[in-house]
């Protein structure tokens, strides 16, 4: 009946020989085919009486490309963009504007002159998700 299970959820049962005197006791599964490949029973570690089962992991290794892109402040240019900025006639603009309409327009603007003054990078994984032990140390006060 489990067995049946494992069929009707599409998963493979990958050993096929006794690991354990008669029975087969190690089940391994996998839901994709050509994933898991040489899978051989035979062999004791020291004196058990289980069998070993070895086998392949079938994939290629590949390094995952982010596409999530982030702003580089460290690389901004904040003098081209308080230039920029200086440049929008902001009482023109948001002259009889309502609270709403004007935050709208000012946020445009801020972001236009942002994509010119801030390069972006590619985020790189892993990077930047914890305070090096230095500024966790200053962080905590210790």
């Amino acid at each position: 009946m489990f067995l049946e299970c494992m069929e009707d959820n599409f998963l493979t049962q990958l050993v096929g020989e006794p690991t354990r005197g008669g029975a087969l006791l190690d089940l391994h599964f996998t839901n994709k085919e050509g994933q898991v490949g040489d899978v051989e029973v035979g062999g004791r570690l020291g004196l058990s009486d289980h069998e070993m089962v070895e086998f392949s992991v079938l994939s290629e290794i590949t390094k995952g490309v982010s596409k999530t892109s982030t702003l580089d402040f460290w690389r901004a240019d904040f003098s081209l963009f308080r230039t920029l900025v200086g440049r929008v006639p902001w009482e023109i603009v948001l002259r009889g504007k309502g609270v709403q309409e004007g935050w709208t327009l000012f946020k445009k603007e801020i972001l236009k002159v942002q994509g010119q003054a801030v390069p972006t990078r590619r985020k790189i994984k892993g990077r930047g998700k914890w305070p090096s032990l230095v500024e966790q140390r200053a962080f905590d006060g210790t």
